[in-house]
């Protein structure tokens, strides 16, 4: 039954396996009594791990060798650098067995190893080293001595194993190392090595074992690797070639094809990762035996493949070439300048140059609008270098003046346009062109013959214009009489509206002297020593309005607080955006526009409702407004919280130094003060952000704080969102 289950055992140990084939569980370790190298199982007795000081290699009196330390031979593994990772006391280490051989006791020392992935049917010599000797204290008595003889078994593994290989070491007297050479030919792909000793009678004899981790002699197959070829040429110094193809032979088994820098099996290997793009030079093939390192096929390669660097000029058709007009610049990289026949490889161009060593940056090739001489390089953009130093490729362009304009006439996509309300101009420049040549532009008169100039032709009022193409370098146009006319009628538009809009956001809301007012801080604050104010001077909403004085509280609009966009909606479908305006808040609460004045908007009819949003309150729609189609509209939000539209909603404002304010916190601007709105502040707040002008400065006093922070927690934990999120 134990014999099963050691082969069962046997069986399961080589499936799973991680030595290299043919490498050998090694026979020296840590120094200590009763027990084995690593590797190795216990079959019987109480073996043990010794130095030349003796058994266990602790030198205590009942250990040493019956020989002195300084005369043990040490064994030949140690001498190969193969006991480096030892530590101090445990180098020169070796397994050591023994044999009890009395009438009444037989014991015997008896250890095992199990070796994975040999090839079956093939013949190895394996080589291990034995030494006989005994321990200090026996010697000099009848009942002790150096082993007679040590005995190797190798067989299969499996339930019922075949005995390959026994062979028996004699001790012939000689205290020294003695290599034994044990040739055999595996029918499978594990097999166990079995070692013991045997004591003459009425003795206990000792014998010691040393096996290196590779005990095997090579077998790889000894012919030159066959390459399909062995030159290969670049345009680049920088070139590479790949070495994986070349192989035209068969890999014997066991067998990795790898290269080296040098003819010699001691040469530096090749990394890994440049076999398949190697650097110009030459590169030499061999087989290494997988299961045993060391082992090469030959130790001189005549396998070589050579990557040779041959400097490379780009071949050109012409060597002169100048525009044609009306083309104001010359393409290089056409058949009419380069050699149609000298392809471009994978990941090469061309570089043109104004000197011939490719100094300084490339040229546009396609779009030369200089005279001069220009020099042709090969680069190769994967390894960014050049096919050569010095070019001889050079072409002299000649460019040559002509009006861009050409002489078609201007083909408008309409001949007539109207303004639209309440405009009362039309921009003669939205006019779609669709034959401008390229370095031209667009030019109106209000005469064919282009004598009078249109003064602004983004205000044209109503009479007849004629369009012109004009060079924008030398001033030509494309025709002396144009036939393309656009004729323009200004239709009446109805008188806007003024809007006197008050309202107050609650970040910056305050109170002076009892009345509510909203602090100015980001108009105000200071960014240098003699610069202020971090209001932008274009909205922060895209559309478009400029005030470049809003720093300025002596300007037109005064104490400015900040942006914020007021839309008029449909009265009875408020997702109707009608207009939409970036205007400037006041710290009473007043909007103005940019002129200083309440801001006038176009007139609507079927009634209105006014929407107030600001980049980080949450917006306010505003009651019904039966009338906006003249005159002057009145609406003030911060009177009363029933100013605020509300269908179901939480309280659209709040209530802060006795007015009603837009409430705080919604930094993302989707109408919900969230999760999303808290990630995005906390990420500002942790920062410590100051001297901005973010979304997530609450109060607007330039900064993110505290303040901020407990603002923004009122309003997340109230769950606040806007009815504009309805529509």
């Amino acid at each position: 039954m134990k014999r099963l289950i050691f082969y069962t055992l046997i069986f399961l140990i080589a499936l799973v396996a991680e030595t290299h084939a043919q490498s050998f569980p090694p026979t020296w370790g840590n120094v200590c009594t009763n027990c084995i190298p690593t590797g190795y199982e216990l079959v019987s007795g109480s073996p043990a791990i010794a130095t030349p000081k003796g058994i266990g290699g602790n030198g205590k009196p009942w250990s040493p060798w019956s020989i002195a330390d300084y005369d043990f031979p040490v064994p030949p593994t140690y001498n190969q650098g193969e006991q480096s990772n030892l530590s101090p006391e445990s180098k020169k280490s070796f397994l050591t067995l023994k044999h009890l051989n009395h009438p009444k006791i037989d014991k015997r020392d008896v250890v095992r190893v199990v070796v994975s992935k040999f090839v079956p049917g093939k013949l190895y010599n394996f080589k291990l080293h034995t030494l006989f000797s005994e321990p200090f204290e026996l010697s000099g008595t009848d009942e002790s001595a150096a082993a007679i003889s040590a005995t190797v078994k190798i067989s299969t593994g499996g339930v019922s194993p075949t005995i390959l290989k026994t062979i028996t070491i004699n001790n012939t007297g000689n205290y020294n190392w003695k290599q034994t050479a044990i040739g055999f030919t595996p029918s499978t792909d594990v097999l166990v090595f079995t070692f013991s000793v045997n004591a003459a009678s009425s003795t206990t004899g000792y014998a010691n074992f040393d096996i290196g981790t590779y005990p095997f002699d090579c077998v790889i197959p000894t012919a030159q690797v066959q390459l399909f070829h062995s030159n290969a040429a670049t345009r680049y110094p920088c070139g590479r070639i790949g070495l994986d193809a070349l192989e035209k032979s068969i890999t014997p088994p066991n067998g990795n094809l790898i290269w080296k820098k040098g003819f010699h099996a001691s040469a530096e290997d090749l990394a890994a990762n440049l076999i398949s793009a190697v650097p110009v030079g030459e590169y030499y093939a061999f087989y290494r035996d997988q299961t045993m390192p060391s082992c090469y096929n030959v130790q001189t390669s005549t396998a070589k493949a050579v990557l040779s660097y041959v400097e490379t000029q780009v071949l050109l058709a012409n060597n002169t070439t100048v525009n044609n007009c009306p083309e104001s610049t010359v393409n290089l990289e056409t058949s009419l300048v380069v050699d149609a026949n000298q392809l471009l490889q994978v990941n090469e161009e061309r570089r043109w140059f104004k000197n011939n060593n490719h100094q300084g940056p490339p040229e546009n090739a396609k779009a030369i609008s200089t005279s001069g001489d220009y020099y042709a390089f090969l680069y190769n953009k994967e390894y960014n270098c050049y096919s050569t130093d010095l070019s001889t490729a050079k072409v002299t362009v000649t460019i040559k003046a002509c009006c861009a304009a050409g002489t078609a006439q201007v083909v408008l996509s309409r001949s007539s346009a109207v303004n639209t309300c309440p405009e009362t101009t039309v921009n003669l420049n939205n006019t779609k062109v669709t034959n401008q040549p390229p370095f031209t532009s667009v030019v109106w008169f209000s005469d064919a013959a282009h004598t009078m100039a249109v003064a602004d032709p983004a205000k044209a009022g109503a009479g007849t214009y004629y369009a012109f193409f004009k060079d924008n370098t030398l001033g030509c146009f494309n025709t002396d009489l144009s036939t393309t006319k656009l004729t323009v009628s200004i239709n009446a538009c109805e008188s806007k509206v003024s809007l006197n809009l008050k309202v107050f956001l609650q970040g910056p809301t305050t109170s002076e002297n009892g009345v509510a007012t909203m602090r100015n801080d980001l108009q105000v604050y200071p960014t240098g020593p003699s610069t202020f104010g971090l209001l932008p001077t274009q909205d922060p909403y895209g559309g478009g309005a400029v005030f470049p004085e809003i720093k300025n509280t002596f300007s037109k609009a005064g104490n400015v607080v900040d942006w914020v966009k007021v839309e008029i909606r449909g009265m009875q479908d408020p997702s109707i955006i009608l207009e939409s305006k970036s205007l400037l808040l006041r710290t009473d609460g007043t909007v103005l526009d940019v002129d200083g004045f309440a801001p006038k908007f176009n007139p609507q009819f079927g009634g209105v409702r006014i929407a107030v949003k600001h980049r980080n309150h949450l917006g306010v729609l505003g009651l019904g407004l039966v009338s906006f189609n003249a005159g002057t509209v009145n609406y003030d939000f911060s009177t009363s919280l029933s100013k605020a539209y509300n269908v179901g909603a939480p309280a659209q404002m709040v209530l802060t130094s006795g007015v009603w304010c837009m409430p705080i916190g919604d930094v993302q601007q989707d109408y919900v003060v969230d999760n999303v709105d808290y990630a995005i502040f906390d990420s500002s707040f942790n920062k410590g952000d100051f001297n901005v002008y973010s979304s997530q400065d609450l109060n607007l006093d330039g900064l993110v704080d505290n303040v901020d922070y407990s603002f923004f927690d009122f309003s997340f934990n109230a769950g606040f969102f806007s009815t504009l999120i309805n529509y």
